[in-house]
Order: structure tokens, then sequence, then C-alpha cells
């Protein structure tokens, strides 16, 4: 027998169709059974691995997100959803644009659309997502009155934030250098062909080589990692390196913007005063882009994002307080993505000079493109 599951495609960290990241959502709705537990970890499961994979590897997506549905999400306002998030290889404990996406579908899902808040169970642990009324401007007429309410999420990320030692080697120097860079000079790297470059990890086992540029001219001129160390996907640190910390690791390139924009994804959402973190910085703005080995490039990286962010607002002199960036990602490709990065630091108890990352908030929409049924024989 055939069962059939229903599904949609969204587009995250934008609010305009075939911009931002691709994300597939799958809807498991899970029968009432005689079972005494609600949680879907207890319950049989609607799919199994090997087809949530199968399922994953079909959309051919970087990620597509599983939601569990059970009798308890429409009784109980508290409980949690289950999610599971797979690539087309393999699932994650955590990704930025996936569970973005999936707080973005259930709060605009008709069942729940009067909830501000709900929880998503991931593998790394239980995130709150906070529901984000937003109305960019200028509204210059009544057709944009009319559709000025844009809907954002934001959600508290889990951290485990740790700034390495600066990373040098061969490696490095011949990712930088002509042969595999042609279109960029020594002068476009700020800390040269052969110089040193930040390494940061969000949690164990998801680390980024930060790679800071000259300006924007400098990061639309960069190219994709084509032969860097192809045998293993990703794999731009080596072991040694980050020890107990080493897992999937990417090389994130970034420029700070000169950008005199007005308008920001931070527009009506923080106010510019908070009893609690009483030193709010300026907005920032970075231009990124992200790479991995055999070519590829992602549109729009949430973990990626956050670890720069998180990174950034430590290196600074004054850096203690609330840090506010816009991250945006994917323009060369041609699927530009905003994405919004608040970063507490707080000054590390009984240590002088140093400062710990605190917290850390991803902020973002999405759009739909599709929907449908799945079919699983």
């Amino acid at each position: 027998m055939t069962l059939s599951i229903p599904f949609q495609t969204v587009d995250v960290f934008t609010q305009t169709r075939f911009l931002g990241n691709p994300l597939a959502i799958v809807l498991l709705h899970h029968p009432l059974s005689s079972s005494d537990s609600s949680d879907p970890k207890q319950q049989p499961p609607v799919l199994t691995q090997h087809q949530k994979q199968l399922i994953a590897r079909e959309f051919n997506l970087s990620e597509t997100v599983f939601i569990h549905i059970t009798q308890s999400n429409y009784d109980d306002p508290s409980a949690p959803f289950v999610i599971d998030i797979f690539t087309t290889t393999e699932e994650l404990p955590f990704a930025g644009h996936p569970t973005i996406g999936a707080g973005w579908f259930l709060t605009g899902h008709e069942r729940w659309r009067d909830r501000k808040e709900f929880k998503l169970d991931t593998r790394a642990g239980v995130i709150l997502v906070s529901r984000i009324a937003k109305i960019p401007g200028p509204l210059t007429s009544p057709d944009d009155s009319a559709h000025a309410s844009a809907k954002l999420v934001k959600l508290r990320i889990p951290i485990d934030f740790k700034t390495h030692l600066p990373y040098n080697s061969a490696l490095l120097s011949t990712l930088k250098s002509k042969l595999h860079q042609p279109q960029l000079e020594p002068g476009d790297y700020v800390n040269g062909v052969d110089g040193a470059e930040p390494v940061a990890s969000i949690v164990k086992g998801m680390s980024f080589v930060l790679l800071p540029l000259r300006d924007e001219g400098s990061l639309s001129r960069i190219q994709p990692l084509i032969g860097i160390n192809d045998a293993v996907p990703g794999s731009l640190i080596p072991d040694e390196h980050l020890g107990d910390w080493k897992g999937f690791s990417s090389l994130y390139v970034f420029v700070v913007s000169p950008s005199t924009e007005s308008n920001s994804i931070f527009d009506n959402i923080y106010d510019d005063v908070d009893p609690v973190n009483p030193f709010i910085h300026p907005i920032i703005r970075l231009r990124t882009r992200m790479f991995q080995s055999g070519g590829f490039e992602d549109p729009a990286t949430g973990s990626a994002a956050s670890t720069l962010c998180g990174w950034f607002a430590s290196q600074q002199q004054n850096a203690v307080g609330r840090w506010r960036f816009e991250v945006i990602q994917g323009v060369e490709m041609g699927r530009e993505s905003r994405i919004g990065v608040v970063v507490d630091v707080e000054r590390e108890a009984n240590v002088d000079g140093n400062v710990v990352v605190k917290k850390i908030e991803l902020v973002g929409g999405a759009v739909k493109i599709t929907e449908g049924m799945v079919d699983i024989p």
C-alpha cells in the first residue's frame, strides 16, 4: 500500500521567491495509537531512517527537514515538535536554514497561527523559536502598506562556541594562490597569501575557516574550491589542529560591507535599549560566500553566519554588549539571502580581559514555492 506524505518547498532567508536557500519540509503526522506516550520518539516511526534519506536524496537540496506532528502538538502549546534534518547523504544534529524554515512554516500554519513561540526538538537539543512581526519601509503607496507585514522568526541556537588558534598550512596557501584563484591578487587577502586565518566552531564538530577579503570586488572574484582535498568534502582544516572539535568544516569568506542602506532585517525587531544588555552596538553588514571542496557553494548558511558573527563580535576592543549583524550571502549565485544574527558578549567571570560569547540568535524568513505529496511504496 502506498503511503502519501505532504510536503512543501520554501526559500529561506528571503521574502522573494527563487532567492534565498531552498528547503524541503516534509510533514509526518503520527496517528493516534494505544501507546501511552505521544512522543514521536517513543512511537513506531512513520518513516524509517532509510526512507527519510531516500526522500532527502530525491529532493536533492542542501537539506530536507521532517516535522513530526502528534496529538500533543495540537493539545499542549508547550509540547515540542520533533524535527529531523537530512542532507542528501546524512542526518545532521542541527542546521540553521532548516530550523528557520520549520519555525516559519509552523508560525504560518492555520492550526497554530495564534501561537507566538514554538519548541523544536533537534538532535542538538530543544530550540525555542519565536514569531516576529516586521514592517519594512519606506512605504510609498497603499499597495505597499497592504503587503508590508513580512513574517520573520528568530531562534536561539545551541552553541558551544570556541575560537581556535589561527590556521596556516601549505594547503591554505595553495588555496589562495594564483593556481586556484587566478582572479585575485595578494593584496585582496587581508592576511596575505601566506598569512594565518581565523578558525571558530559554533559547536563541537562544526567549524569554519573565516577568510577576510579586502572588498566586495575581491569577494565577487573568488572562485569555488575545485581540486582542493576533494577526497574529503569540506575538509580544509587538519584534524590535529582541532582535536576533539574536528568534524564538518568549510571556508566562509567575508568582507565588512560599507553599505549605507537604511533598511535592515532588524527594523522594528529589537529596541535600542535592553534592560538585560544595555549596551547595543550599531548594526554591521557583512557580505559572505561559503565554499566546500568539490566546487560547492551555499546560498545561505545559518551556522556559518552565526560562527562568523560570534567570532567577529568577540574580537572587537569593546566587545561586551549586544551585536546585530545583517549577513548577505548568495549574491554571486543569483540567490541573495539576508541572515540576521544577534550576538551577546559578556566579560568572562574571574578572568581579566577575557570575553565569552554568551548567546547567539538567528533571524530569518521564508516564502513558499511548491507543495504536494510524496508517495512512499
